[in-house]
């Protein structure tokens, strides 16, 4: 028989997942200004006495007045499926104050309210909760919102109110999420769907390897509503010039009106504003996307087509450089076989009886394996914006005295700093390697791994990388067992707790750390490589077939784009190559024709921002090619290279599309590998009563 426990979880998920099957109840909000169309954050429709039964609601952060102000209406439309909801020409009420450390505005004025023009349809109506706020103290509370790279219209998350006043309320996430796009979304009770606030700003909560959420309670919209504009009819966005800032009025007041012979669709992320709640982080999205090359107004004589590159970033913030430390499990099991020929020597490698003879090809281990995905990691960055360095990690599990019973340290190094951060990546194949003509040995110290990645990413005590206060920091860890060190082996827990210590540390660092568990040990202990990416913000990876580790990698972003297309919009044909980097930074080789060429890139990010540029080029066969740096020119070279392969094996579309497909059969595989070991990792933790992060040990400064 199930336990009570089992038994409500399931009943949970069950209404979860009845409750999304249902119309979603958050859209997007988009206008168009000029040539260009804008997206801004989250909206949610709740219940009101009038002719559309409903209005819209959304934080006022979300917006640039100076941009409504000259827009004729606000579409609300559903996240993925694009279904206009509703539509929006009027305030129902004054716009509020969007709050931020630098204004004397307070949470609660931070929203919008919009009188529709169309009853909403295709979408849940909302009831705003009429209770006092001091009633949501410890109430149990679910989130909705709109999910990062899936087709669905609607997700949700869950936390519980930790403090509630009229001003604010505090909401403790369950476990931490990306929010990137959040901004705007309703906070309603659980169970019933009763809206007890707006999502507006979320932090860091300490030692508990969460987030804090700041929501704006309900109550004010509600009392704003009883003061309706215009009898309840509500007034015009251009009525409220006044309320924006000048320089505001300035840059928009150039571009043309939406009734000029302008080219439409140029989509973009309304821009924000400081960060909510002075440490609060934004909850929105700018992406960047720049054209590098060729330049506007480029002469092209390659007859394989126009060489296109240039960067895309969807990032909090205005991070434009990355530190990436790969490290490198080089324990004894990394000796088993990985089930694929990695060094292509037409042979797939099998390991010895029961690990007693050491595997038949070396180089199809499963060592070899994570080199060889650690070196496409390499090839999908750019050194101009990135360094790279190389941390392995083996050693011995503490000794302990037969006599006293104490445990002492090993003289065997647990962690090694292979290659410091730099942007020689051919010094850092070299250094890889090395690693693999050295071997497997030795334990699973994953605790120093952590530190050294840690240290040499910040420039800690003791690190040989020079550190950059700029950077966005980001930890690639390949693993293929659970933590066997610095304790015993059957100290299977203190280990645990060793490495969740030393992920604070990376958390309160700055540190996101992507997981990958490799093979049966690692997924059937995952608890380590869930923790260390969900304290960190990373992503965990599981990898069932170490032979896959080196396609598995290859999903790795750390743009957050979710999609890049690239096409010539005079004769309609789009890239024939294409390559998308990790950092974002991207090439692809363009057909064009004699004359002029547009040359246009459309990006997507995680969280449904669009981005949209430009070039145009004149095609002149023959003529010679511009000078390229030579990261580029490396890039170019790439893109001929499989075009020629292409070529010589006469590739047709339905290859394209096999080859489509598999990419898309190993999402699947690793979305349900990491629900089952994410399942695992949260009933590991509770049998070892590892309620919350362990205490922080002290920084290597």
């Amino acid at each position: 028989m199930k336990s009570p426990r089992l038994l409500t979880f399931a009943l949970v998920s069950l209404i979860g997942a009845a409750a999304l099957a249902a119309d979603p109840a958050v859209v997007r909000p988009r206008m168009q200004v000029g040539k260009e169309v804008f997206t801004a954050g989250t909206a949610f429709f709740i219940a009101a006495k009038n002719d559309e039964g409903a209005v819209a609601v959304a934080t006022a952060h979300q917006f640039e007045i100076g941009k409504l102000v000259r827009t004729t209406e606000v579409s609300f439309e559903t996240a993925r499926t694009k279904r206009r909801a509703s539509v929006s020409s009027r305030f129902l009420v004054a716009p509020g104050k969007a709050f931020s450390s630098a204004t004397e505005g307070v949470l609660s004025e931070d929203f919008m309210v919009f009188a529709l023009d169309l009853k909403p349809s295709g979408v849940r109506v909302l009831e705003p909760d009429v209770n006092p706020v001091q009633s949501t103290l410890n109430q149990r509370v679910r989130i909705l919102g709109v999910p990062s790279g899936t087709s669905a219209d609607e997700d949700d998350l869950f936390g519980t109110v930790r403090a509630a006043t009229e001003g604010r309320i505090e909401v403790r996430l369950d476990v931490p999420a990306d929010l990137r796009g959040w901004g705007g979304a309703p906070v309603v009770r659980y169970p019933g769907d009763q809206v007890i606030g707006i999502l507006e700003a979320a932090w860091p909560e300490e030692n508990e390897g969460t987030l804090r959420l700041g929501i704006a309670p309900i109550g004010a919209v509600l009392s704003a509503m009883t003061k309706p504009l215009a009898a309840g009819r509500g007034e015009a966005f251009a009525k409220f010039v006044h309320l924006a800032p000048k320089e505001e009025i300035d840059a928009v007041a150039k571009a043309p009106s939406v009734g000029d012979d302008v080219d439409i669709g140029e989509e973009r992320e309304l821009a924000q504003g400081e960060a909510l709640l002075g440490e609060a982080g934004a909850l929105s999205t700018t992406l960047k996307l720049e054209i590098e090359e060729p330049h506007d107004g480029g002469i092209v004589g390659s007859p394989e087509g126009a060489f296109l590159a240039g960067r895309a970033l969807a990032l909090l913030g205005e991070f434009k450089r990355f530190d990436v430390i790969v490290v490198i499990d080089t324990s004894s099991s990394t000796s088993g076989a990985s089930g694929a020929d990695i060094n292509g020597n037409g042979v797939v490698g099998a390991s010895g009886l029961s690990g007693i003879f050491k595997q038949s090809d070396p180089g199809d281990s499963i060592l070899a394996a994570e080199i060889a995905a650690a070196k496409r990691v390499i090839e999908s960055l750019d050194p101009r914006n990135t360094r790279v360095g190389v941390v392995s990690f083996a050693g011995e599990s503490g000794q302990r005295d037969p006599y006293t019973g104490m445990i002492y340290e090993s003289n065997m190094p647990a962690a090694i700093t292979e290659e410091p951060l730099t942007t020689n990546f051919e010094r850092v194949g070299k250094s890889l390697d090395r690693i693999f003509k050295r071997g497997p040995q030795g334990a699973t110290n994953i605790t120093e791994a952590v530190r050294m990645a840690v240290r040499e990413l910040r420039g800690f005590r003791g690190s040989l990388s020079k550190p950059d206060s700029g950077s966005q920091k980001v930890v690639m860890f390949f693993t293929d067992g659970r933590p066997t060190a610095p304790y015993p082996m059957e100290f299977s827990s203190e280990n645990t707790r060793s490495v969740l210590r030393a992920a604070s540390q990376a958390r309160r660092a700055d540190v996101q750390i992507h997981t990958f568990a490799i093979g049966k040990e690692a997924l059937d202990n995952p608890i380590t490589c869930v923790q260390l990416a969900a304290y960190t913000g990373g992503y965990f990876f599981p990898v069932s077939t170490p032979g896959d580790l080196p396609n598995v990698v290859e999903q790795v972003n750390f743009a957050n784009l979710e999609s890049l297309e690239i096409k010539n919009l005079t004769n309609g044909s789009g890239a024939s190559e294409t390559i998308i980097n990790a950092d974002g930074s991207f090439g692809a080789l363009v057909p064009v024709q004699p004359g002029l060429n547009r040359l246009e890139v459309v990006a997507k990010a995680t969280d449904g921002t669009f981005a949209r540029e430009e070039v145009t080029v004149s095609y002149a066969p023959g003529a010679p090619s511009a000078t390229l740096p030579r990261e580029l020119v490396a890039m170019r070279n790439r893109l001929l290279e499989r075009r020629l392969i292409a070529i010589k094996r006469g590739r047709i579309e339905a290859e394209r599309e096999a080859a489509e497909t598999a990419r898309k059969e190993l999402e699947i595989k690793i979305k349900r590998e990491r629900e089952a070991a994410t399942a695992e990792a949260e009933k590991e933790r509770r049998s070892l009563r590892i309620e919350q992060a362990p205490e922080d040990e002290e920084d290597d400064r």
